[in-house]
């Protein structure tokens, strides 16, 4: 294990320097040698104005949303054990396991992308994950570290960092209103994502729409951004360094450009019949749309531009640190993937759309070449609908 290179008191400074966005780009490579677990929570609560408690109560699930995520774990896990029992490991068959949020296990009767991705003859996959779940929640509880030490998995999935950016309404507490903020110039990390964009873009930059969306990011946002880097981090090199799961490869998925929107999703689509009962049930618009309008970003366009940034950055800084640790880390990128008409509600795809995620991960998994190296990027779709 590394050896920390700062004294407590230095760690504090840095903390301090990257929750004011003010953090060099060195410092921040000091410090993700040092965070822990109570640091990372630490971070958090100074982030969105929490305590311990507050923010675990905010990351905790509610009963309905609990009670559907469990019944789709236990049937996905019974069939995982079902392949097992049948000699699965023999042979060049994957074993997966799954940790994340809805992306990985959408709590309605319709398929996300770890169900395409177990219905795979040579993938088993036992399945961690809960809608509404975050990133620091997942850390916290440690159940993946206790399935990884059973398993020993080929592969590890890992979905999250949806929820800490939106769950609970909290795009409203990292967003500046007055779309003025130059807070980017400041940040080196962001700064040094966009650079290697500039020579080596893996999805194409709408500037225009990036630009714009920049204005309405305050330095909460990048402090987050960072955040995410340091939790990433600390769980890739708990898993990889030690030698405790040699050969393990960790994938991980970093998210569409999610639309705000209040829309029913009425009309006449018998395909996706499904969508306004979806809507209903889950609150449609309360994520995105109803935040940015409490916090005064009522123009339709710029709240667009504004989600669209957060997620160029968030993938972005999803490559970046799994390129620290070489060729045990892939990404799938799934920009630009559905379209403005791919969507169940204003965070998940189509069925049809995670089907398209569900099969980049199948290629990942089974070590099918990318043109990008360790990053798979999920091409667009255009159903016939």
């Amino acid at each position: 294990m590394e050896e920390c290179p700062l004294s407590p008191e230095k760690k504090a400074i840095y903390i301090k320097l990257l929750l004011a966005n003010r953090i060099s780009l060195e410092q921040l490579a000091e410090l993700r040698h040092c965070v822990n677990e109570k640091d990372l929570a630490v971070i958090i609560q100074r982030i969105y104005d929490l305590n311990e408690k507050q923010v675990l109560a905010v990351a905790k699930l509610n009963s309905v949303m609990a009670f559907a995520d469990s019944i789709k774990n236990i049937r996905r896990n019974a069939i995982f054990t079902n392949k097992i029992n049948h000699d699965f490991r023999n042979g060049s068959n994957k074993i997966i396991l799954a940790e994340g949020d809805s992306w990985f296990n959408y709590p309605v009767i319709l398929s996300d992308v770890v169900d395409w991705i177990a219905m795979e003859k040579n993938i088993a996959v036992y399945s961690l994950a809960n809608a509404g779940d975050w990133l620091l929640n997942m850390l916290h509880q440690r159940k993946y570290v206790e399935e990884l030490s059973v398993l020993h998995p080929d592969v590890f999935l890992m979905s999250a960092g949806g929820n800490d950016l939106v769950g609970q309404s909290r795009i409203g507490a990292i967003v500046d209103p007055l779309g003025d903020s130059i807070e980017i110039s400041y940040c080196g990390f962001a700064v040094e994502l966009m650079e290697n964009v500039k020579t080596n873009p893996i999805v194409p930059l709408d500037q225009g729409k990036f630009d714009i969306g920049l204005k309405y990011l305050s330095k909460d946002f990048y402090a987050l951004l960072m955040f995410f880097h340091l939790q990433y981090y600390f769980l890739m090199k708990g898993i990889l360094t030690g030698g405790k799961f040699p050969g393990i490869r960790i994938i991980t998925q970093g998210y569409d450009y999610a639309l705000p929107q209040h829309d029913g999703g009425w009309g006449w689509n018998p395909l996706h019949w499904f969508k306004p009962f979806v809507r209903m049930f889950l609150g449609n618009g309360t994520w995105l749309k109803t935040p940015l309008q409490m916090r005064g970003i009522l123009d339709a366009a710029i709240q667009e531009n504004t989600v669209y940034t957060m997620i160029y950055l968030f993938n972005e800084m999803m490559i970046n640190t799994g390129g620290i640790f070489g060729k045990s880390v892939f990404h799938v990128d799934s920009r630009g993937s559905a379209g403005p008409d791919g969507w169940t509600d204003e965070l998940h795809l189509l069925p049809e759309h995670f089907k398209n995620t569900g099969k980049t991960f199948i290629d990942c998994i089974n070590g099918v070449p990318s043109p990008h190296g360790q990053v798979y990027v999920v091409n667009q779709m255009h159903p016939a609908l």
